[in-house]
């Protein structure tokens, strides 16, 4: 028998399993492909949003906040009594801002702001991804909080900084992107500092610093935590959340959110934080704050600006102007915008002191005055300086000042000085170029014809004959400086007054080169502030210094933006500022002289009266061995002034004067060495001889001293005037 097979026969599958398990991997194979199909897509997608993104954003450009332009608030500062500058007038354009470096903020400041605002600043890399996708989700779902925003402290400076505000989802991409790359150029601290000196803090005001001023009137370093927290509190809505207009507000929220949230994170305690809310906050009125709401206007908070920020401010802009080749315009926006610091030469005390005496009609008349026929009353104008150019007081204009940036009479007026441009036109100069001494004797008679007339006539309505300089000064003649003019030139005299003594009204065409510059008249006029700095060289031996109402002016890192010191310039010799001095010393004492009103007894005085043509002008240029001052009074609309109802202008100086040398040691000038006083024939100019009988002492040069006389003189007449008959053959200017 066969064998028995042992070996089992294989069962067939069932063919439905065969085809599901071939459905099956036909399925997975496609699901693979479909994910790998996504994948590529995907990427190529993000890739090419990306691309389109980067590209739209034009992150070539970047953020760069190195450059950050803002404008920034331009503050004036003038020293108090005791030398530390305050501040006393403010500049903006639409806000106020004022910046200051992250150390200048307590760090209780920066934590009320970042936890407020962005709690999880210092952990992000720019873009709180939860925060995001939250917002997101309670907008979508409108759900409690959807309006609330989603912004970091990074994205708010991207968007306060690009200025780019559209309301598109691509504006939002494109800010997380530069939120990224401003993380990785900057650290967290460039990023706050800049956050808290641009966040918008209601009214006109940006940044911590100038909302600390504007609401608490301190510096942001001066703040307490719940000031603090006052201010933290306003950023979501910052002109409702105002703690002087709406304070139930504010501390609603400071107290609920912003100290909650200080709390939450362990910057304040518990107890600290029921301090706190308990702590209400005042805030400064309108009146106080140092906030300038008008600054367009020039309408400080502090009240009208003073005549002498006035000219400051003219200053400034017109430096400006030349430093930069700036317009006008261009030179006024970049002070309300740049952020500047300017330190005013102001002596707040004496400046006060003269403001009050021109608040006093009895300063300049004895009754008083109704107004003219043009409905005018006489207007008044004073400068008062130091002998280095420094402006400490000035007023231009009587009465109470009822606006700001109004119309200068100190600055900006061009007006005829009169005989006051005697000494700086004519007498200075002849003397510094030897051509003429203390007593060279002149011809006082007329030097030419006007409409058939003699040309020019004195106060007196006389001639005088034979006179020497010192009578002709003292009594301010006006043949003697028209003579000795002629001799000088015009020329020199206008490059004189131009290039030593800083007076820039006088044209070069021609205009004013006419013998009659010696008597004050010129096309333009004089502006009151320099003519009193052209007066300083006879005070301090001779230098002059350009008349300045500010010191420095800085930025707001306080670097020197332009240095505003007046440079010490030679105008005259040390010998002929010593002899201007005792000759203007002349026309003070005794009652001889045009200016005697003016002496102050034990305090020495020099100086010199002007009056021009038709008494439209009348002034006064006196020194002191402390200060400089320059008066002038007029009719706006040149007219006749009412002489008779008037103070002389040497006695309203020394109405101004008196108070403003109240306290002062009474003082002598220090006058030159190498000057020699000698005794002088005033018949003929010569030092004393043998046969003189009239006689007075004069002040000279060393190798300039007059020699002896020797003449024969006629009947002796002691009249001390300085005139009498001079000698035939004596040295005449003729």
């Amino acid at each position: 028998m066969p064998a028995k097979n042992s070996t089992r026969k294989r069962k067939r599958a069932a063919p439905f399993w065969t085809a599901v398990q071939n459905v099956m991997s036909h399925i997975a194979r496609l699901l693979i492909t479909l994910f790998l199909i996504g994948v590529i897509t995907g990427c190529v997608v993000v890739t090419a949003i990306t691309i389109y993104v980067m590209n739209f954003m034009e992150t070539d450009a970047g953020i760069n906040l190195d450059n950050v332009s803002l404008a920034q608030t331009t503050i004036f500062y003038a020293p108090n009594t005791e030398g530390q500058y305050e501040e006393v007038y403010r500049m903006s354009a639409d806000e106020n801002h004022i910046e200051v470096s992250l150390d200048q903020i307590p760090q209780y400041v920066q934590d009320a702001f970042v936890y407020s605002e962005d709690k999880r600043f210092y952990e992000h890399d720019g873009v709180d991804w939860f925060r995001t996708a939250s917002v997101t989700v309670k907008y979508l779902l409108r759900l409690d909080g959807y309006g609330q925003g989603g912004s970091t402290i990074t994205q708010q400076v991207i968007k306060n900084v690009s200025l780019d505000d559209d309301v598109t989802p691509v504006r939002k991409i494109r800010e997380i992107f530069r939120a990224i790359q401003l993380e990785r150029d900057y650290t967290k601290d460039e990023i706050l500092e800049v956050y808290l000196n641009i966040v918008f803090m209601g009214g006109n005001n940006r940044g911590v610093e100038a909302a600390s001023q504007a609401y608490f009137g301190c510096h942001v370093w001066e703040l307490t935590v719940p000031q603090a927290a006052s201010l933290a509190a306003m950023t979501p809505a910052p002109n409702y959340y105002r703690p002087d207009l709406h304070p139930e507000e504010n501390k609603k929220r400071r107290d609920t959110y912003t100290l909650a949230v200080m709390r939450d994170e362990g910057v304040v305690s518990e107890q600290e934080y029921q301090e706190y809310v308990n702590t209400p906050v005042e805030t400064v009125s309108k009146d106080n704050s140092q906030i300038d709401d008008s600054a367009q206007s020039g309408q400080s908070a502090q009240g009208i600006t003073s005549y002498y920020t006035d000219a400051c401010i003219e200053e400034v802009i017109a430096d400006l102007m030349a430093e930069n080749n700036w317009s006008r315009d261009h030179a006024t926006d970049m002070l309300k915008r740049g952020g500047y610091r300017i330190y005013m030469n102001v002596d707040t005390n004496l400046q006060q002191i003269v403001e009050e005496k021109f608040l006093d009609w009895q300063t300049f008349s004895p009754n008083q005055l109704s107004e003219n026929g043009n409905g005018e009353l006489p207007e008044a104008a004073f400068v008062l300086m130091d002998y280095e150019g420094n402006i400490k007081a000035l007023v231009g204009g009587k009465g109470e000042k009822t606006s700001s940036r109004t119309f200068n009479r100190a600055t900006q007026a061009g007006r005829s000085p009169g005989s006051a441009i005697k000494p700086i036109a004519v007498y200075a100069p002849a003397l510094e170029y030897d051509l003429i001494n203390w007593s060279t004797v002149l011809v006082d008679g007329p030097v030419m014809e006007n409409n058939g007339k003699p040309y020019p006539s004195n106060f007196s309505g006389k001639y005088e004959g034979d006179v020497t300089v010192v009578y002709a000064l003292r009594k301010s003649l006006n043949t003697i400086p028209m003579k000795i003019i002629q001799t000088l030139t015009t020329q020199r005299s206008v490059e004189f007054m131009q290039k030593k003594l800083g007076i820039t009204t006088l044209v070069t065409d021609g205009n004013d080169y006419g013998p009659s510059l010696s008597l004050g008249s010129t096309t333009n006029g004089l502006y009151l502030d320099e003519l009193t700095a052209a007066y300083a060289p006879f005070g301090n031996g001779g230098y002059y210094y350009e008349p300045a109402t500010y010191s420095v002016m800085e930025d707001t890192n306080g670097n020197i933006v332009y240095d505003n010191r007046s440079n010490k310039n030679r105008a005259i010799s040390e010998d002929t500022a010593s002899i201007m001095n005792r000759l203007l010393r002349q026309v003070v004492i005794g009652e001889q002289g045009t200016g005697y009103r003016a002496d102050m007894g034990a305090m020495e005085v020099i100086g010199k009266t002007g009056t021009s043509q038709n008494y439209y002008d009348r002034l006064f240029v006196g020194l002191t061995p402390y200060y400089i001052g320059g008066f002038w009074t007029g009719y706006d609309t040149p007219a006749e002034l009412p002489e008779s109802q008037l103070y002389a202008p040497d006695k309203v100086w020394k109405n101004i004067m008196d108070d403003v040398h109240a306290g002062l040691e009474p003082k002598k000038f220090t006058l030159s060495e190498d000057i020699v006083a000698i005794e002088f024939c005033t018949e003929s100019g010569m030092a004393v001889g043998p046969n003189c009988t009239k006689t007075e002492t004069g002040y000279y040069k060393e190798n300039a001293k007059p020699d002896v006389c020797d003449y024969p003189h006629e009947t002796p007449e002691d009249s001390g005037d300085g005139g009498g008959t001079t000698p035939g053959n004596a040295p005449v200017i003729e």
